[in-house]
């Protein structure tokens, strides 16, 4: 009798066991399982892969791009020419992460795949177009890679291309172009095809010492030997004024400053002086200040600047 009371009870235990997982709602982890296998879950879940992929790309380039920057500039400061090609890398390195992050993109999303397939394969006409658009993008970078292997200037040089007027110092050295930054503080954008195949006039070539001219008109009444005189005192006095000369030639008594009549114009005589200078832009100002300093002294030696007059002859 007690087996079988206790048969009854198992038997009553099973029911209820099976009318409670009846009432009783789904797990969650069943409800999670059902979602991410219907078609919003999955849509979901590519969304999220694709804000990693976009946040990890963000993030890698940040750190690749600060890493470089960090590197040109200490190469700057030192004045390697090996900044220019580090600056060049920094863009090839920053497209290369975008490509890859681009190209997880379209993996994960179906929708991109298939469109970006579709256009590649029955894209005959448009691979047409697309290539005459980056035929100028695909030559600035291949003269951006001629410049980096011939050097003929390097971030840090002061620049003139003369067919374009423009003057300044080579500020980087990107994919397509190179930035020029002037005397004014502006910025000129010129595709690495014009600079690679325009003559540029680098005054930090080679040598950064360079020499400027200072032409000075006096009239003929003045003393132009006294004015000779002045000129080179006024030229020698400057700090900034390098002394070109040679130990030979110091030896043999070369003056310090060259300076010379250079003509005899029309209502002028035409003096020059031979301004040397560490540098471009050292060179310049010292011209400015010795056309200052000159103006007083000339004055003060009554020595007659020569300027345009008009006679008027009345019969």
């Amino acid at each position: 009798m007690a087996e079988g009371l206790n048969e009854g009870m198992t038997d009553i235990g099973e029911a209820l066991t099976e009318a409670a997982s009846d009432v009783v709602s789904p797990t969650l982890t069943d409800v999670v399982s059902a979602f991410f296998d219907s078609e919003r879950g999955l849509l979901g879940v590519r969304g999220l892969v694709v804000v990693a992929i976009i946040l990890i790309g963000a993030l890698v380039s940040r750190v690749v791009n600060r890493a470089f920057l960090k590197a040109v500039n200490r190469l700057r400061e030192t004045r390697n020419p090996n900044a220019s090609v580090l600056s060049f890398l920094r863009y090839v390195s920053l497209a290369g992460i975008y490509f890859i992050v681009f190209s997880s993109i379209v993996a994960v999303v179906p929708v991109l795949n298939t469109i970006l397939t579709t256009l590649l394969t029955a894209g005959g006409v448009l691979a047409i177009v697309a290539g005459v658009a980056a035929q100028e993008a695909l030559g600035s970078i291949a003269s951006g890679v001629m410049i980096l292997v011939f050097k003929p200037f390097i971030i840090g040089d002061v620049l003139r291309v003369p067919s374009l007027d423009v003057t300044g110092t080579v500020e980087d050295i990107t994919l397509r172009h190179t930035v020029l930054k002037t005397v004014e503080n502006k910025r000129v954008i010129i595709p690495n095809s014009t600079m690679n195949g325009q003559v540029v006039e680098n005054f930090d070539y080679g040598e950064k010492q360079v020499c400027l001219m200072l032409d000075i008109s006096i009239t003929y009444e003045s003393d132009t030997e006294r004015a000779l005189s002045v000129l080179a005192e006024e030229v020698a006095a400057h700090p900034d004024y390098l002394d070109p000369r040679t130990p030979e030639q110091i030896a043999d008594g070369e003056p310090l400053v060259t300076v010379r009549v250079q003509e005899l114009a029309d209502s002028a005589v035409v003096l020059r002086a031979l301004l040397w200078g560490p540098d471009n832009g050292t060179a310049f100002g010292m011209r400015c200040d010795l056309l200052r300093s000159l103006k007083t002294r000339f004055d003060a030696e009554g020595i007659a600047f020569a300027y345009p007059h008009m006679h008027i002859v009345q019969d």
